[in-house]
C-alpha cells in the first residue's frame, strides 16, 4: 500500500492539475475585477482635494486682509466655490459601483461643502485692519502663480486673485503702487501660463 501511495503522489506531482487549480483560485478576481467609480473617486480626491487647499488659502488670504467684511463678496465666495462639490456630486451621481462606494464619496463632498461654507462664518468674526492688505493679496496671487508653475491649472486662481487685489487697490491708488503693479504682473504672466496650457490641452484633446 505504501508503494503505491508514493506512486499516486510522484503522478500528482508532475500532473499540471494542482498548478490549474491554483490559477483558477487567482483568475477569479481578476476576472472580477470593475473600474466602475474609480473615475468619481479620483475627481474627489485629486479634483475636490486639490481645489479645498487653494481655496483655504484664499480663505486665510480674504479674512486677513479683510475682505470679508463685506458680506455680499463673502457669499460670492461662497457661491463661486460651490461649484466644485456640486460637480463632484453630479459625477457620484453618475459614476459609483455601490451604496458603499456612494456613501463615501458623498461623505468626502459633506466635507468639502463645509470647507467651502468657511467664509459664511468667518465674516462675523472681529477682522483685523490690515494696513498691508494690498501687498498681502498681491504676494498671495504671485504665490498661486508659483504653484501654477507646477500645476497650471492653478494659474486660474492667480487670475482671480489679482483682479481681486487690482480692485483693492484702486480704493487706494497712491498708497501701494508697487503692490498695484506686481498685481499686474501676476495677471498677464497667470493669463499667459493659463492660455499655453489650455491651447496644449486642446490640442491633445484634437489630435
Amino acid at each position: 500500500m505504501s508503494s503505491f501511495t508514493c506512486c499516486l503522489w510522484r503522478l500528482w506531482r508532475l500532473s499540471p492539475l494542482p498548478a490549474s487549480i491554483g490559477l483558477s483560485l487567482f483568475a477569479a478576481p481578476a476576472m472580477a475585477f470593475d473600474s466602475s467609480g474609480g473615475t468619481a473617486s479620483l475627481f474627489i480626491i485629486v479634483g475636490l482635494g486639490g481645489f479645498t487647499l487653494i481655496n483655504a488659502l484664499m480663505q486665510g488670504l480674504f479674512f486677513f486682509a479683510g475682505q470679508y467684511r463685506n458680506p455680499l463678496f463673502a457669499k460670492r465666495h461662497v457661491l463661486t466655490a460651490l461649484i466644485v462639490p456640486l460637480l463632484a456630486f453630479a459625477l457620484t451621481l453618475y459614476d459609483h459601483r455601490a451604496w458603499s462606494d456612494f456613501a463615501l464619496n458623498l461623505g468626502m463632498i459633506i466635507v468639502g461643502v463645509g470647507l467651502v461654507l468657511l467664509p459664511l462664518q468667518l465674516r462675523q468674526l472681529n477682522q483685523p485692519s490690515n494696513q498691508h492688505a494690498n501687498w498681502l493679496q498681491s504676494l498671495g496671487a504671485l504665490f498661486v502663480l508659483g504653484i501654477s508653475y507646477l500645476l497650471p491649472p492653478c494659474a486660474l486662481f492667480a487670475i482671480i486673485l489679482g483682479h481681486i487685489a487690482l480692485a483693492s487697490h484702486a480704493k487706494a491708488p497712491t498708497k501701494a503702487l508697487g503692490a498695484k503693479l506686481l498685481s499686474y504682473f501676476v495677471l498677464v504672466a497667470s493669463y499667459g501660463l493659463f492660455g499655453y496650457w489650455l491651447y496644449h490641452l486642446l490640442s491633445k484633446l484634437g489630435a
